[in-house]
């Protein structure tokens, strides 16, 4: 369900596994500054319900896939988590998703499907705070829609909120919502760039515009950039 991200220049290594049968999140790369988010999916056709993995930088040195190798696995099956108390809304296409605070899994991003994460390695922050959250889903699992199944219809100036536990709102805008192949997202400054200034989201899952590899995982990524109104 993704593509694998390295981050160049990096000795650590962020990995996304998002694939599916459909799915969403899979691999992406990060900056020399910043580790990586990429998502793909295997065909249609494939038999599969497995995700590919983005890099983070700082899974090399615990025995990750190093950048711009290939490596999958089956999303962990649908199970409780522990939710963070936020979560993300985004009414132009229905969602409505908590979220759960959590690192990589076997060295590489994997939320269990039906879930959303947001990301707490390499420098990425909390959503709601100033910096850059990294968000993750799958578009399906075990050959159904799954949480972000229609994210590739969110458009710029399309609003996101997040709410807390305590039920305040904050609103986003969205600035960027475009397909991006993985090996440019490995170095995209707008997921994994240093911000020290700005309340921002990047949300990322898989899509079907570049086609799909050899394994039958996606090669492009969905990506939707949200900043704090």
């Amino acid at each position: 369900m993704g593509a694998l991200v390295a981050l160049v220049g990096a000795a650590l290594i962020l990995v996304w596994v998002l694939r599916g049968a459909d799915s969403v999140p899979g691999e992406a790369a990060a900056p020399p500054t910043s580790p990586a988010a990429a998502t793909g999916s295997p065909s249609p056709g494939a038999d599969s319900t497995s995700t590919d993995a983005a890099q983070d930088p700082s899974a090399t040195a615990k025995g990750a896939t190093p950048g711009g190798a290939e490596a999958t696995a089956e999303p962990p099956p649908s199970a409780p988590v522990q939710t963070s108390g936020i979560s993300l809304q985004i009414p132009d296409i229905a969602l409505d998703a908590d979220l759960h605070a959590e690192g990589l899994r076997d060295g590489r991003i994997n939320p269990p499907a039906g879930t959303v994460m947001w990301y707490t390695g390499h420098g990425r922050v909390a959503p709601g705070e100033i910096g850059t959250a990294v968000i993750a889903g799958h578009v399906t699992a075990g050959g159904q829609p799954d949480r972000f199944a229609d994210l590739r219809e969110v458009e710029i100036g399309d609003v996101v909120e997040l709410t807390d536990a305590d039920g305040s709102s904050h609103s986003y805008r969205v600035v960027r919502a475009e397909v991006v192949d993985k090996d440019d997202l490995t170095t995209d400054g707008w997921v994994w760039g240093e911000n020290t200034s700005v309340e921002r989201l990047a949300i990322v899952t898989c899509d079907d515009a570049f086609g799909f590899r050899g394994d039958g995982h996606r090669v492009a990524n969905f990506v939707v950039i949200a900043d704090r109104v």
